[in-house]
């Protein structure tokens, strides 16, 4: 493979770990700080926040100073507010050094992503940009794998110092590593190549209608261990397993998508496809009580939810006039995704609470599926003077 991809993926990898390596700390954190159940909840929703409405001026200031030095921005300030978690001595000091390694985030994705498409011909980004977001999956493996091991034997401080550490390290390598990538930039001015964009009725077509991937990730991912646990009175680690399974699925998932995707002419096909097997896979998950069954059902999830939204992504790029486009255009995809799909884990669990898992897995696989139509209305015709349509041919 070659190296400017490689360190970009590997890179991408680094910042998932940091979204994920604060789970196994939590316990830790909690007993540190004296914190209630909804202040732990607050600590992981100041990151979210952050990841969320820093999309669109991530991608604004890329058009700027270009998507190289955006994105090393963004992976360097992550590192830096991982070490300053680590000597955090108050929680309202942790709060905000998480919603600051979230704004971090939002900073990496869209021009690292933007990034590879420059650093890849077009023959071979549909597969990179699969690996890519498989590569999110294996960082998030390693970061509660890693880091449980971590916190348990040095705490969650050296937990957190440790991965600061490491994702510095990864900022300077991928700055330098990439200094000779030709970056194309964008012919018309920052705010109005903005203001096209959020005007495209197809762009926010396809983010909404892949609702069904941003449930699994934000619900099915991370509730499916709880729901085993509690409903099917499932031990903690055996239950545990199926998290693991969704991740490590979910990478293998990118690579085995990088591959499929090329076997199909039309990709909007290949969208409607996982999309709607992610759908009907939560679905699946309400009438199955065998444990392995739902390893299964876990596994084969985490694979196409990560093909779900390589779709988006490709369909959307594909569709541009210019390359430039590409970090402004996912920025507000993203964004149009993460911050309606941060409420869907507390409808979840009040439908779930109010009248159980059945009737809560069901709902939201069915409104998971009624989205995907929305892709049969027009998409607008050809994007800002592309020269493709989005129906991803």
């Amino acid at each position: 493979m070659n190296v400017k991809p490689s360190v970009i993926h590997t890179t991408r990898a680094i910042y998932a770990m940091n979204w994920y390596d604060i789970s196994p700390g939590l316990i830790y954190i909690q007993k540190a700080f004296s914190l209630t159940q909804v202040q732990l909840g607050i600590l992981l929703t100041a990151f979210y926040i952050g990841v969320g409405i820093f999309q669109i001026p991530a991608g604004y200031i890329s058009t700027r100073i270009g998507n190289r030095n955006t994105a090393t921005i963004g992976i360097l300030g992550l590192g830096i507010a991982s070490i300053i978690s680590a000597a955090s001595p108050t929680y309202s000091i942790l709060v905000a050094t998480r919603f600051f390694a979230g704004v971090s985030s939002a900073m990496f994705f869209s021009p690292a992503i933007g990034t590879l498409r420059s650093a890849t011909t077009d023959s071979t980004y549909n597969f990179h940009v699969n690996f890519f977001n498989g590569s999110f999956n294996l960082g998030a493996g390693i970061g509660v794998a890693g880091w449980e091991a971590i916190d348990s034997f040095e705490g969650f401080r050296a937990g957190f110092l440790i991965a600061g550490i490491i994702t510095v390290a990864a900022a300077v390598a991928y700055f330098f590593t990439l200094r000779e990538v030709n970056e194309e930039r964008i012919q018309l001015s920052p705010t109005r190549n903005l203001l096209n964009v959020l005007r495209n009725r197809g762009l926010w077509i396809y983010a909404t209608a892949g609702t069904a991937s941003v449930i699994s990730e934000n619900v099915a991912a991370q509730i499916v261990v709880y729901y085993m646990e509690k409903s099917l009175n499932v031990p903690a680690g055996l239950a545990s397993v199926s998290g693991t399974l969704f991740l490590v699925f979910g990478f293998v998932g990118g690579i085995i998508g990088g591959l499929l995707i090329g076997k199909f002419r039309n990709v909007k096909v290949f969208f409607i496809f996982t999309t709607a097997l992610t759908s009907m896979l939560m679905i699946a998950l309400a009438y199955f009580t065998n444990i392995y069954i739902i390893f299964a059902i876990v596994s084969i999830l985490g694979a196409v939810t990560v093909q779900g939204f390589s779709a988006i992504y490709i369909i959307i790029t594909r569709s541009m006039k210019e390359k430039a486009q590409t970090t402004t255009s996912l920025s507000v995809v993203n964004a149009a995704q993460e911050i309606p799909g941060s409420i869907w884990p507390s409808i979840f669990s009040i439908i779930s609470g109010s009248i159980g898992f059945f009737a809560a897995w069901n709902i939201i696989g069915v409104v998971s599926l009624a989205f995907m139509f929305l892709v049969i209305i027009p998409a607008g015709g050809r994007r800002s003077g592309s020269g493709k349509s989005f129906d991803g041919t």
